[in-house]
C-alpha cells in the first residue's frame, strides 16, 4: 500500500515537470509571488518527486523491509522531499527572480519614450501602454494621463514623467 502511494507521487510529479516541459512553461501563469512564493507548482513537484523516488528506494530496499516502519519511512521520504524543494527555491528560484529583476530598464531613460495604449486610460484614471526598448524588449506598465484627459486604446503616445510605478504620458498628435 505504501509503495503505491510512493510510485503515485512520484509519477505525479515526473508527469508535471514533463507536462510543462512540453507545455512550454506551463507552470508560469500560476506562480505566486511575495508571501507565497512556496505554493509554486514548481516546488509542489520537487516535492512530490523526491517524497515518492526516496519513498520507493527506503521501501524497495532491506532496509525498508526489516527495520523501518511505514511511518518512519514517510517521515524520512517527507524530509527529503521538503529539504529538496526548499533547496530548489533557494539555490535556483530566488537567484533566478534575481536575475530577472536586475534586467530591469532605467526608467528615467524611458522618458521622452514613444509607448501605445493596451488598454484604454479613462479620464482621471489609469490604463495600460506598451513600450519596446532599445535591447528590443517589450515592456508593458501602468498609466496615467499626465492632463488627466481619457486616451483611447491603441493611441500612440510620449512618456512624460514616471512616478513610483505609474507612468504619466501624453497623446502624440492632438
Amino acid at each position: 500500500m505504501l509503495y503505491t502511494i510512493f510510485f503515485i507521487c512520484f509519477g505525479v510529479g515526473v508527469g508535471f515537470v514533463i507536462l510543462s516541459f512540453i507545455l512550454g512553461e506551463f507552470s508560469g501563469g500560476f506562480e505566486a509571488d511575495s508571501a507565497l512564493s512556496f505554493l509554486r507548482p514548481s516546488l509542489g513537484a520537487t516535492f512530490l518527486v523526491v517524497f515518492g523516488g526516496v519513498g520507493l528506494i527506503v521501501e524497495g530496499t532491506m532496509l525498508g523491509d526489516f527495520f523501518i516502519g511505514g511511518a518512519i519511512a514517510i517521515g524520512i521520504a517527507f524530509f527529503a522531499g521538503f529539504f529538496m524543494a526548499l533547496c530548489f527555491h533557494r539555490f535556483i528560484i530566488i537567484p533566478l527572480k534575481r536575475m530577472e529583476n536586475t534586467s530591469a530598464i532605467d526608467r528615467q531613460m524611458l522618458v521622452g519614450h514613444e509607448a501605445t495604449v493596451i488598454e484604454q486610460i479613462p479620464q482621471g484614471q489609469f490604463g495600460k501602454i506598451s513600450f519596446t526598448t532599445n535591447q528590443g524588449n517589450k515592456h508593458s506598465a501602468p498609466a496615467k494621463s499626465d492632463s488627466g484627459n481619457a486616451i483611447p486604446r491603441y493611441a500612440t503616445v510620449e512618456i512624460i514623467y514616471i512616478e513610483k510605478n505609474t507612468y504619466f504620458v501624453r497623446q502624440k498628435g492632438v
